[in-house]
């Protein structure tokens, strides 16, 4: 019934913008358009030295992907759409029964409605087979290859009144359906709502409310066992800002966060509070910097209370033949809706990657992550993260990649460490069509 569900809602939305669409083709307003479709096709071949992410008895594979795809955009005065779907067929060279076929899919809409009113949606569905998850926020992993389904929704309407204040409500969907039976799948729903209002040039406040309803289920359950707790929650916030210059903001922050489970479970509720101050800064053109720090209590109904630091730091450098970031997040975080839920957490991180176009055909890239987490019942793992490699274009309409992976995790659990190296190489076929 769940994953009919799914299918009913991701076919909805479908079919909203299909209609969408042709009402934007029958407006007057839909008069100089540009249009946009880039067909592709790939082939990799990657070897991985531990397919399951095992802390011992590694078992390694090549791993072959054929990947044929298409990207689609439209651009007029008010309607910016695209469409990007890409399908890919997984053979395993030794571990045969992991043969699989893969889908990675996006669309994106925005649409002025009138000189003050527009609406945005956008939507990614997974299906995937990699344990090592790249969705935003999704820090756990799996200990498998059996495949699943992410899908992420979100809707919003902005209605714009003054020169920069605004009213915005909005919908967002995100939805997990694993293979394995005996993992959870789940629903997170988060309607939500904003204001942005200036009094004047440097004075302004946002207002800001969500809530929060999350549904988890699984196909198995195991005796002792039981899914996730289902929950609900209020997101109401407060910002004020301040604009020192056209280059510099400042800004002083308060959200109010609540967790109500199910009374037949024997989670806690829980309140937290969450303060930070920021500044935002433009040196210049090409150089910004952004930093916020902060300080949360978590109020739990029975247990002792926790507390802690937060920040958020990002420097961000671009220059004639490439970019670089240098950043760090640290504070609370909530492990739901996905392979390895672990609640309430604690965190500090860090992150650094570069892009250079070494010649006018060959860029270079590098990336690393370091991440420390504690949990509530204080079991705490470091998650390590890096990748960098070559992409060369030839012929315009061809590439070839070469790409090297790490990852390792150093947990309290012995059972939950990993390390994992892939090297992968990838070549790439694609063609942009304009009219």
């Amino acid at each position: 019934m769940k994953i009919g569900f799914f299918k009913f809602g991701y076919g909805l939305c479908a079919g909203l913008c299909v209609i969408i669409f042709s009402v934007m083709l029958h407006t007057p307003s839909f008069g100089q358009i540009q249009m946009e479709l880039t067909p592709s096709v790939s082939l990799s071949e990657e070897y991985d030295d531990n397919l399951d992410l095992e802390s011992s008895n590694e078992e390694s594979d090549y791993i072959t992907t054929i990947s044929p795809g298409v990207n689609f955009s439209l651009l007029s005065e008010n309607t910016q759409l695209g469409l990007m779907y890409f399908p890919g067929f997984v053979w395993y060279a030794d571990n045969t029964e992991y043969d699989t076929t893969t889908h990675d899919g996006s669309l994106t809409l925005g649409q002025a409605i009138s000189e003050h009113l527009r609406f945005d949606f956008t939507d990614t569905i997974v299906k995937s087979d990699e344990p090592l998850e790249s969705t935003e926020g999704v820090e756990g992993v799996r200990h498998t290859r059996d495949t699943y389904w992410r899908n992420t929704g979100n809707a919003d309407l902005r209605y714009i009144f003054g020169p920069e204040n605004s009213l915005r409500v909005g919908y967002s969907n995100s939805y997990l359906k694993n293979e394995a039976e005996d993992v959870d799948d789940g629903t997170i729903q988060r309607p939500n709502t904003s204001i942005l209002y200036h009094f004047d040039i440097r004075n302004a406040v946002e207002l800001n409310y969500g809530y929060t309803k999350a549904n988890f289920w699984r196909d198995e359950l195991l005796p002792g066992d039981e899914a996730e707790s289902d929950y609900t929650g209020h997101e109401p916030g407060l910002r004020y800002i301040y604009t020192f210059s056209p280059h510099t903001t400042g800004s002083l922050g308060y959200v109010f966060t609540t967790r109500r489970f199910k009374d037949d479970t024997e989670e806690e509720d829980y309140d937290v509070h969450d303060g930070t101050v920021g500044l935002e800064h433009a040196f210049s053109s090409d150089l910004s910097a952004s930093a916020s720090v902060g300080y949360f209590i978590q109020k739990n109904d029975f247990s002792d209370d926790e507390d802690g630091y937060s920040y958020d730091a990002a420097l961000t450098k671009t220059f004639r033949r490439g970019s670089m970031s240098i950043g760090g997040r640290g504070g609370w975080d909530e492990s739901t809706l996905q392979a390895e839920s672990r609640g309430f957490t604690k965190f500090w991180s860090a992150d650094t990657s570069m892009e250079y176009q070494i010649l006018e055909p060959l860029t270079g890239y590098a990336a690393g992550s370091y991440r420390h987490d504690k949990d509530e019942d204080d079991q705490k793992w470091i998650t390590t993260r890096g990748n960098c490699g070559l992409r060369w274009e030839f012929l315009r309409w061809y590439s070839l990649s070469l790409d090297y992976s790490y990852a390792e995790r150093d947990d309290d659990v012995d059972m939950d460490d990993y390390s994992v190296n892939r090297v992968m190489m990838i070549f790439t076929a694609s063609r942009l069509i304009r009219w």
